[in-house]
């Protein structure tokens, strides 16, 4: 590893460890934005202080990139927390939820359909209010749950732990496609469809082999 490479070193160790603090102190992400701020003035001042006093230009560019994008990561975790919270509400009940599927789907051990989406409603049945979070969701096998999809789901919503980028986990009881797939995503999903129906042919393993993922844990 280089010696310039080397110098990157404590910017990630510095960002990891602001994004690991949001994580586990949602609450106090503005503090840490708020405190990353403060030090990076502080050292501005400081530096502009040696530059009036010496006549050096101190090398602060990478302290300042440093403090910077520690405080862009706490902002980020502070500007999405309101919606998560409003979010959260929802933990223990039975939701209608209307999303649209942001990742591929595969089985889970437990037998249901997982996959990303990000909601544009969530709530009681017939009384969902706009809210924007990603969520996971889990519903029986079927077709049509393509990435790009839109979809209304009912089903009860579980709140995840802390660090997952899904704020709930909604277990489905009923799923409806509302909008299939399209444009590219639509492309995608009709190539997949084809090679699962071309490799279901092949003689095993090739046609029983599957994907099958791991089931969350939330927090209910």
């Amino acid at each position: 590893m280089r010696r310039q490479d080397l110098r990157l070193l404590p910017l990630a160790v510095g960002v990891w460890g602001a994004a690991l603090a949001c994580v586990f102190w949602s609450a106090g992400a503005w503090w840490i934005a708020g405190g990353c701020a403060l030090c990076a003035g502080v050292v501005l001042a400081v530096a502009d202080v040696r530059r009036r006093r010496d006549g050096t230009r101190p090398g602060v560019g990478l302290v300042m990139l440093l403090f910077a994008a520690m405080a862009a990561v706490a902002v980020t975790v502070g500007m999405s927390m309101p919606v998560r919270g409003q979010a959260a509400e929802s933990a223990g009940r039975v939701v209608e939820v209307a999303a649209t599927v942001t990742s591929s789907a595969s089985v889970g051990q437990d037998g249901r359909l997982w996959f990303e989406a990000q909601t544009t409603s969530i709530g009681l049945r017939g009384e969902g209010r706009p809210v924007s979070v990603p969520v996971r969701i889990g519903v029986e096998p079927g077709d049509g749950f393509d990435l790009g999809a839109g979809l209304r789901v009912v089903g009860e919503a579980a709140v995840t732990d802390a660090g997952e980028r899904a704020a709930l986990v909604i277990y489905a009881t009923e799923a409806e496609v509302v909008r299939p797939a399209d444009g590219v995503f639509g492309v995608a999903a009709d190539a997949r469809r084809a090679f699962i129906a071309r490799s279901s042919r092949l003689p095993e393993p090739g046609a029983g082999s599957r994907s099958v993922t791991p089931v969350p844990s939330p927090r209910r």
